[in-house]
């Protein structure tokens, strides 16, 4: 029987490489990979419904899954997820020492709807009870020199939430230098801190906080997910399974490589003995897949959507997966 030919899409992960070297199969399919940066995967999939199998934000599926505009279904494979503490970033000289002190205050944000922003309104609301309309947010590219992908307006439907545009031609990275905004949610340190601007992270200490966040709470966040075309698993229901055992067994391959200290795969001095701390933090499961291991955390994300007016309609966690996986 001939394999059914197949798209694929996601960013070079060592837990997602085994599938693109070969290592690990597809079962059924004779896949096709691309490799991309996320927002680029995020634009193609969104806009123009690309690939048949695709990584995806976790947030903006949510909030296009509540308005019933998504050419995909999502199983419960999470190839990126980062907790957020340490993309807080402030000027120095506003009086910003505490969470508690962004209220009233400008940050800067790529895209209101992206994960990693919802993450960091999530953790603030819930741990400091800061609401999304407490700031004002500024949205616009990060840096001067980066590629800005557009991933689509953001259709927040809460009231009293500011959320304004950067000037033309400005970007957050040049207002923070400036002074015209207090911080950004940044996924890297802005420029302007090498250059001596006064910025520093909110959270210094951000790998403890972010520790012990995981350990009070359990939340690990997910940034993004596997989706696969509707229209694909309507022909091929048998797909959805291959698609995840495929995820697993290569997230495992790369796990067991962390851990070999014959001759390392990462470019990191003491990984084998962060695995191993890591690993005791996080009671021996590092990176979970599956719907029952990760409810808290689903749960969690979708109410922080819900506060932040980013959901159509109320979701439920069992909704948003594939009905045979909600057992994994």
């Amino acid at each position: 029987m001939a394999k059914l030919p197949v798209s694929v899409c996601f960013w070079d992960y060592d837990r997602t490489m085994p599938m693109a070297d070969g290592r690990v199969q597809l079962e059924g399919c004779d896949p096709n990979f691309t490799i991309l940066r996320p927002e680029d995967a995020f634009h193609r999939a969104f806009y123009h419904s690309e690939f048949d199998i695709t990584e995806l934000s976790f947030s903006r599926f949510m909030a296009r899954y509540s308005e019933n505009n998504v050419a995909y279904a999502i199983i419960p494979v999470f190839p990126s997820r980062a907790f957020r503490h340490g993309a807080l970033f402030v000027r120095d000289d506003r009086g910003i020492e505490t969470p508690e002190d962004l209220k009233g205050k400008t940050i800067g944000l790529f895209d209101f709807e992206m994960t990693a922003a919802l993450v960091a309104r999530g953790m603030l609301n819930d741990e400091h009870q800061i609401l999304a309309s407490d700031i004002n947010w500024v949205v616009g590219a990060v840096e001067d020199a980066f590629d800005h992908i557009p991933q689509g307006g953001t259709n927040n439907k809460l009231k009293g939430v500011n959320i304004s545009p950067v000037p033309n031609g400005c970007s957050l990275n040049s207002l923070l230098a400036d002074g015209q905004i207090d911080g950004i949610v940044g996924l890297y340190e802005p420029s302007c801190m090498a250059t001596g601007a006064p910025v520093k992270r909110l959270f210094s200490d951000w790998r403890t906080a972010e520790q012990d966040y995981f350990l009070r709470t359990g939340i690990f966040p997910i940034m993004h997910t596997v989706a696969i075309r509707k229209s694909l698993l309507a022909e091929n229901p048998w797909i959805a399974r291959s698609v995840y055992n495929a995820f697993c067994e290569a997230k495992e391959m790369a796990l067991a490589e962390l851990q070999v200290p014959q001759a390392s795969k990462v470019t990191l001095p003491w990984v084998v003995a962060e695995y191993a701390e890591t690993a005791k933090i996080m009671n021996g499961d590092i990176w979970p897949y599956g719907f029952s291991a990760n409810r808290r955390v689903i749960e969690a994300m979708i109410r922080w959507s819900q506060n932040d007016g980013l959901l159509a309609r109320p979701l439920t966690a069992e909704e948003l997966f594939l009905s045979e996986f909600l057992e994994n």
